[in-house]
């Protein structure tokens, strides 16, 4: 075309780059309108409750949620948009995820991303229950919702977004506020696991006793506002949570709610712990970074007209938007990998620091000195576990807990110290108890006895059955028979796995 050769070889090259771009549009273009033609067939009305009056039933237009379409998607399409979760889950878990019904109560900055990585991953049939409508102001932190959807129920925005990313997931939209009295009608169905994404204190609280109630499996995300560190996000048990006053608020309340002030102590320890056994946490240990905005003069004045509802709080929670996001994903890969039967095992505390860990292997070391006359490093000594097993001794075996009571609370995680568990074994991982320093001198003044085990262990009877003598360390909260045989079990099954190395 040209006579320079080089300028005609590059013109060349754009020409034949245009007419392959030109094969490729014609060639998708049908697809395309394909895929469009198929997801407007399935728009379609809903049923959602008024929010403005729970009593009332309204219909609104919700597009391609309603129901769950057979044909949204040619199968070799949906094959292709899913087979990434079927390379990590396989054919079998990805058809878990399909036949999947699951429970998100509250859409604001948790729950809406956790229901959109749902919807994403293929689980089949979605319930999303929240009254609130959309702001400007929970933009930062909603996952789908634009200026567009400021006005509308958040769980209709999500289920317009949860449509043209995946129409196969049925989404049934309920726009109302969770209450004990309505407990049954939005957690009927027979979910496979409830997410509890609410912030209120009382309605959390009536969810849960809800859900423990029909032995619903529930994870319950806590506090993320006033919070920034995303390496602080932990998933432990309904005690584990530390620096998460919501956490707090939340056990004394559902204490309240379901003991018996009355009934004897140990009774209402057992109940307590059969209520939250269901129950995971997604919690963040970092300590506040914010504080609550203050009343406004208006608000003082008259706070009954200023909250989202009555008895809601009023003062506004400062929200770094990532925060609720990386909390809502954590949620999501807790509830895809236990419905496709790959789970994983969380961290539930926070990790211990390197001066912790040294300081503790030192304390070991000189008990192991003072108490069983074994210093380890010369000729003949037994040994002793080093600062690295520490670690794994005091993270991964006991969780910063106590042996004997494996709870979170003052008494069981405070003046914390490693002793032998059987006078006769080695201070290592598989033979190390973190108790308190009381119960270590009774465990001690124990084993001296027996040159073994605690005598409990070994006659098979309660601590209120031992004859101490003068002089014998007592207890005031003693271990019961079950947990020395539970603690004892755990160890011997953590030494067999020892010598398997």
């Amino acid at each position: 075309i040209f006579p320079n050769s080089d300028r005609n070889t590059a013109m060349e090259r754009l020409l034949w780059a245009a007419v392959g771009a030109g094969v490729m549009w014609l060639w998708l273009r049908p697809k395309k309108i394909q895929l469009q033609q198929q997801a407007s067939s399935i728009d379609g009305r809903s049923t959602v409750h008024d929010a403005g009056d729970s009593s009332k039933i309204s219909f609104a237009q919700v597009q391609r949620h309603a129901h769950k379409a057979p044909d949204a998607l040619e199968p070799e399409l949906l094959a292709e948009q899913l087979s990434r979760n079927v390379l990590y889950f396989g054919e079998d878990g990805q058809k878990k995820l399909s036949d999947a019904f699951v429970i998100v109560v509250g859409l604001g900055g948790v729950g809406s991303h956790a229901a959109h990585m749902l919807a994403r991953a293929g689980v089949g049939k979605l319930r999303l229950i929240d009254f609130d409508n959309v702001t400007l102001s929970s933009l930062n932190r909603h996952a789908v919702a634009t200026r567009d959807d400021v006005g509308i129920p958040k769980v209709v925005a999500c289920a317009q977004h949860f449509a043209s990313v995946n129409p196969t997931c049925e989404v049934d939209v309920q726009v109302e506020m969770f209450t004990a009295d309505m407990a049954e009608e939005l957690l009927s169905g027979n979910p496979d696991l409830v997410i509890d994404a609410i912030d209120d204190v009382d309605t959390k609280v009536d969810l849960l006793v809800a859900a423990n109630a029909k032995n619903f499996r529930v994870i319950s995300s806590l506090g993320a506002a006033t919070k920034s560190d995303p390496t602080r996000l932990l998933i432990g048990g309904f005690d584990d949570p530390v620096r998460d006053p919501l956490a707090a608020k939340l056990r004394w309340a559902l204490r309240n709610r379901i003991l018996n002030k009355e009934g004897d102590a140990k009774e209402n320890t057992l109940k307590f712990k059969r209520a939250v056994s269901n129950i995971k946490v997604v919690y963040s240990c970092e300590e506040p970074q914010a504080k609550l905005a203050e009343l406004t003069e208006d608000q003082k004045a008259n706070p009954q007209a200023y909250g989202a509802v009555a008895n809601f709080r009023i003062r506004t929670l400062p929200v770094l938007g990532t925060q609720p996001a990386i909390m809502g994903m954590a949620v999501a890969a807790y509830v895809l990998c236990e419905l496709a039967d790959k789970p994983f095992d969380p961290r539930k505390v926070e990790p211990v620091s390197h001066s912790y860990c040294h300081k503790a292997h030192n304390r070991l070391v000189q008990r192991e000195s003072k108490v069983y006359k074994n210093k380890g490093n010369e000729e003949g000594s037994l040994p002793i576990a080093d600062q690295l097993e520490v670690t794994h001794i005091l993270e991964d075996v006991w969780k910063m807990k106590s042996a004997y009571r494996l709870e979170r609370n003052r008494a069981a995680t405070t003046n914390l110290c490693m002793t032998r568990f059987d006078r006769s074994k080695p201070a290592l991982p598989f033979n190390v108890v973190l108790i308190t320093e009381s119960e270590a001198a009774w465990h001690e003044a124990e084993t001296a006895l027996t040159g073994t085990v605690p005598r409990m262990l070994i006659d098979s009877c309660e601590y209120s059955d031992l004859s101490l003598a003068e002089g014998h360390p007592r207890l005031r909260n003693p271990p019961a028979l079950d947990m020395m045989q539970s603690v004892h079990a755990k160890l011997l099954e953590i030494e067999r796995q020892w010598q398997g190395r």
